[in-house]
């Protein structure tokens, strides 16, 4: 391969080299042109092929009159800027008219518009001050290329702070942004601060939070080396349902209960036994219903742990009755202990805590009660586990306990039921746990807020269910969060990923969240300019409410909260979210007869009109579709028509006549891309699949398609690993967000790619 076919990107660099320039590209590929040009071009050339290269380039444009000009740009803007200092340095004004100023770039020259589709403003150019002075500058730029082949790449000073990069590392997974999940995974790698250990729990958070749960469970290797250490709860939960999900969900309720527990025995606790040492007062169904298979799998199943996690199971979770069923399979309870009894009992709880298997210990401690250790041992079961069903459980015991035992608590002891005391004031139990006591500590002394990661690992162990049938708890968690300024506002900003991924991500919609999904919501609008991640996660947040059926006053609320975001991100790169949002807000009910959604309608239009010359054919050709949906066509009479500016979608004009297939479960933003794919390439075969769960025909159109769009934030079944496996080595598109504005970014960037 030469080096000109191996240059990325070579669309832009073919344009520049035609036109005007009288130096062709085909010249330079076929070494037709001079030697003196080849020998000035080539080793910039060379720089391209370098992949990741961001430094600069400068290329000449030869004109008629044998005079050149000579362009120099760079990829970002701190190189840019040092690139200016050296062009001066080198060339300056001895030889050239460079005085340090930018280029004005013409969008109805080829070669400029090259550079200006591809750089943007960052280019600048000059030309020799005499023609006597070409060859000057032609030795200068010599030089000045000797110079950057020999410098030493500049160290990164500048490193981001590790809690900073942890927090869009979760923004993004939210966002379901994979590339920029893996982007920053690797920053937090680079930062010197993660361990073996902690790398592994990130490469998990990285799979679970991609929904890609089928490939982390068939990921053997990866969860072997973490199953017999003591995991984050998160980390812990991401496993146990990824291994429940994909082994034992399709069979646990078909099947007769003995199937159950041989799956579950071959697939999950046979090889990975250790992850079951300890719940952590977890209390995620899935993980529930793990660790009791966990205990059946065993030659003799402990009846109290089975009751221990009974409890602990919230009674309006999916799979109660299923739990209950299993736990009738149990033996039935032995009477009281005699003394001979209670000293096995006694040893068993003590080897638990050894053992580090609080669930078992605490369950065994309640039965050996009054006896004082068990008191003791009870305080610290409570503590490690840190669950607010325990907790109640083991200050209610404390109320009974006798004056003798009181006094003999050590002030270990006496420290641990302080603690456990203290999230727990005389107000109700039920107001006041989970949640609801973290917002009220953190308004009453932020400054002692727990960090993220801690508030992760509580979440982790607070029951979701229970606050989707309690609105009065959840009214309460948004009154909370709405009211705070200062410092308390800032912590309940730094803890947003933790609260959308409890409350949006993990459960789905539920109508008790309604206020909390508008305090979501208005959070982002409060908080000026944002993220793509953060735009796509507001938008993941108004369909949830939208999906809840909210009230007129909350849903126009709503609509202007995400006015003011629109607002406040009105640009370009940001035209395909607003047309995805319009096109949420105008597939559901609007309480309001549809004033407030129109208003945003004429927003998302001012938008893309502030830069009608970077609205691209697909992106106009959606427009056009959303003002029928709005009964409105006739606004766009007046908008300026694609073609009139440098940066319409370069795919716009290329053939194609491949096959396209498109997975959503989102049908309709999947038609309206269908639709607007066929009319741009009407060669092209674009089919459309919404199956529910993984069938043979979505696997086949996976395999056979030239380009696959997997829309994976719309679903939630098991079908990316089969996806991934039939495609091998074909990429596998997986748009930012769920409207047809995402999926053909998608399509036509990859056809794009295609054609370079």
């Amino acid at each position: 391969m030469s080096t000109t076919t191996a240059i990325s990107e070579s669309g832009w660099v073919q344009t520049f080299f035609s036109g005007r320039n009288q130096l062709r590209w085909e010249s330079i590929e076929s070494q037709a042109a001079s030697s003196r040009a080849i020998a000035h071009v080539m080793p910039w050339l060379k720089k391209l092929t370098i992949s990741g290269y961001d430094g600069p380039v400068v290329l000449p444009l030869y004109e008629v009159n044998d005079r050149i000009t000579w362009y120099a740009t760079a990829a970002d803007d701190r190189r840019f800027a040092q690139m200016i200092d050296e062009i001066i340095g080198f060339v300056g004004p001895s030889y050239s008219d460079f005085r340090g100023e930018w280029a004005q770039l013409s969008l109805d020259d080829a070669p400029e518009r090259a550079l200006a589709e591809r750089f943007g403003p960052r280019v600048i150019k000059f030309t020799a001050a005499q023609a006597s002075d070409q060859t000057h500058i032609e030795s200068a730029l010599a030089l000045y290329l000797s110079v950057l082949a020999r410098r030493p790449e500049t160290p990164d000073r500048t490193q981001r702070p590790f809690g900073t990069i942890r927090s869009d590392f979760d923004r993004a997974l939210l966002a379901g942004n994979a590339d920029g999940a893996q982007r920053l995974l690797e920053e937090l790698l680079a930062s010197g601060r993660v361990n073996a250990e902690q790398r592994k729990c990130l490469e998990i958070r990285l799979l679970a939070g991609l929904g890609q749960s089928e490939t982390l469970a068939k990921n053997p290797a990866l969860i072997a080396s973490i199953s017999d250490v003591s995991l984050p709860a998160q980390t812990l939960v991401d496993v146990v349902v990824a291994l429940y999900e994909t082994f034992i969900t399709p069979i646990e309720s078909a099947s007769d209960f003995e199937t159950v527990i041989e799956a579950f025995k071959r697939h999950i606790f046979k090889p990975f036994g250790g992850l079951f040492r300890e719940r952590k007062g977890i209390r995620h169904p899935k993980v529930l219903r793990a660790f009791l298979l966990s205990e059946f799998a065993t030659k003799e199943p402990s009846t109290l742990r089975c009751q221990s996690l009974l409890e602990a199971y919230p009674e309006s979770a999916e799979g109660h009755d299923l739990v209950l069923a299993w736990c009738k399979k149990l033996k039935e309870p032995v009477a009281p202990p005699e003394t001979d009894s209670k000293e096995v009992w006694l040893s068993q709880a003590k080897q638990a805590i050894v053992d580090e298997d609080y669930g078992t210990a605490i369950a065994l401690c309640f039965e050996l009660l009054p006896l004082p250790w068990a008191y003791s041992a009870l305080l610290r079961c409570a503590v490690e586990l840190d669950a607010t069903d325990i907790t109640q459980r083991v200050l209610g015991a404390f109320t009974t306990a006798t004056e003798t035992v009181l006094a003999g608590l050590t002030e270990k002891d006496r420290s641990r039921l302080d603690k456990l005391r203290g999230p727990l004031p005389s107000a109700s139990l039920t107001m006041k746990s989970g949640w609801v006591a973290w917002a009220e500590n953190v308004l009453a002394n932020p400054l002692c807020a727990p960090s993220v990661a801690e508030l992760q690992e509580m979440a982790a162990k607070w029951s979701v269910d229970e606050y989707a049938n309690d609105t009065p708890r959840c009214e309460a968690l948004a009154y909370r969060l709405a009211e705070a300024s200062g410092d308390a506002q800032n912590v309940f900003r730094d803890a947003f990923p933790v609260l959308v991924d409890f409350f949006e991500s993990s459960s789905g919609p539920r109508r008790a969240f309604r206020p909390i999904y508008s305090i979501l919501i208005k959070f982002l609008g409060w908080s000026g300019s944002l993220s793509s991640d953060e735009l796509e996660i507001g938008a993941q947040l108004t369909q949830a409410l939208l999906t809840t059926g909210p009230s007129e006053n909350e849903y126009i609320d709503a609509i202007e909260d995400l006015q003011e975001i629109l607002k406040a991100n009105a640009s370009s790169v940001h035209f395909d979210w607003g047309l995805n949002l319009a096109e949420l807000l105008s597939q559901y009910p609007a309480p309001d007869k549809g004033a407030a959604k129109l208003r945003f309608f004429m927003d998302v239009i001012g938008m893309l009109r502030t830069a009608p010359h970077r609205v691209t054919v697909a992106q106009r050709n959606i427009l056009t579709e959303l003002a029928s949906d709005y009964n409105c066509p006739d606004l766009l009479d007046t908008f300026p028509a694609v073609g009139t500016g440098p940066v319409t979608s370069s795919a716009a004009t290329v053939s194609y006549s491949g096959l396209i297939g498109i997975y959503t479960l989102t049908e309709g933003a999947g038609q309206r891309a269908k639709d607007i794919l066929k009319r741009m390439y009407p060669k092209a075969t674009v089919e459309l699949n919404s199956d529910a769960v993984s069938t043979d025909r979505l696997i086949a159109l996976a395999k056979s398609a030239d380009i696959f769009v997997f829309a994976w934030k719309s679903s939630k079944h098991q079908a990316y690993f089969c996806i991934k496996e039939v495609r091998k080595e074909k990429d596998i598109i997986l748009p930012h967000g769920k409207g047809s504005a995402s999926i053909l970014s998608g399509v036509l960037n990859k056809i794009s790619s295609m054609t370079l």
